[in-house]
């Protein structure tokens, strides 16, 4: 997908509208994570995906083709740059929260899984009156050979 612009002034307007609009859905996806309640950003993962991909694209074909943006009117260019700095600060702050969301989750695994491991040791073995601990019912993996 492409931005259908009439000039450079009109591409780098567009440019700075779809920057700006990235930028709000992020500072929104990273006080949700923040906030520990990340579900909630997937009311709007479906635009920010797809206006990320648009960006993505138009910088590429701004990279490849410089004339793009030539001529382009000083004031425009300046809120151009304003709007992709804000972007780019926006964007990192997300990471950072992304990571501490993926750093909290995995505790929370690993704890899981050290706990339902815990669990099924204690489980194993002989009481003291010589019957057997081991839950029966328990569930363990399987693994299957499909080889004839």
């Amino acid at each position: 997908m492409a931005l259908v612009v009439t000039d450079a002034n009109d591409r780098a307007t567009q440019m700075i509208s779809l920057s700006e609009r990235l930028t709000g859905l992020l500072q929104q996806e990273t006080d949700l994570f923040l906030a520990r309640t990340p579900q909630k950003a997937a009311n709007f993962a479906k635009e920010k995906n797809s206006l990320a991909r648009i960006y993505r694209n138009e910088i590429q074909r701004i990279s490849n083709n410089n004339e793009l943006l030539s001529g382009v009117d000083e004031k425009i260019k300046a809120d151009l740059r304003s709007a992709t700095v804000k972007f780019n600060q926006a964007l990192a702050e997300n990471n950072q929260a992304n990571a501490v969301i993926r750093t909290i989750t995995e505790g929370m695994v690993k704890s899981v899984a050290t706990e339902v491991a815990n669990t099924r040791a204690a489980k194993s073995g002989y009481g003291a009156d010589g019957s057997n601990n081991s839950n029966a019912t328990a569930m363990s993996a399987i693994t299957l050979d499909r080889k004839a």
